[in-house]
């Protein structure tokens, strides 16, 4: 025996009432509203991950620079020393890097001052 196909056969089943459907759309919404909330979750812990890594590793690389830095100023200090004493070798050293400070100093303002933004036309 075969089933009926015929467009006949879908009018015996009646629709969804529009308290059903609004219902099942709700369920819907619901269930995507928590695959995206899980999605967040997952690269949020994902990220966070990543983000740690890469903070330790700047974290070390600045231990490593600071610790190259000082090599660097006793180096100059020991080598200064030989030639001009310790006290002048060390104010010398000590202004070098003070005007090397403010210059970056300077940089960073003018680069902190490109950030805003111009507004063309005023709201008033």
């Amino acid at each position: 025996m075969e089933k009926d196909t015929s467009p006949a056969s879908d009018l015996d089943t009646a629709p969804p009432s529009p308290a059903e459907q609004v219902r099942t759309l709700v369920a819907h919404v619901r269930a995507l509203a928590e695959a995206e909330i899980d999605y967040a979750k997952a690269r949020l812990t994902y990220s966070g991950g990543i983000i740690r890594k890469a903070g330790i590793w700047a974290f070390l690389a600045i231990f490593f620079l600071s610790g190259a830095i000082i090599a660097l100023i006793l180096g100059l200090l020991l080598i200064l020393n030989h030639y001009i004493g310790p006290w002048l070798a060390t104010a010398i050293v000590v202004v070098g890097f003070a005007l090397a400070a403010w210059g970056a100093g300077l940089a960073a303002r003018r680069t902190a001052n490109n950030l805003k933004f111009d507004e063309g036309e005023d709201h008033d």
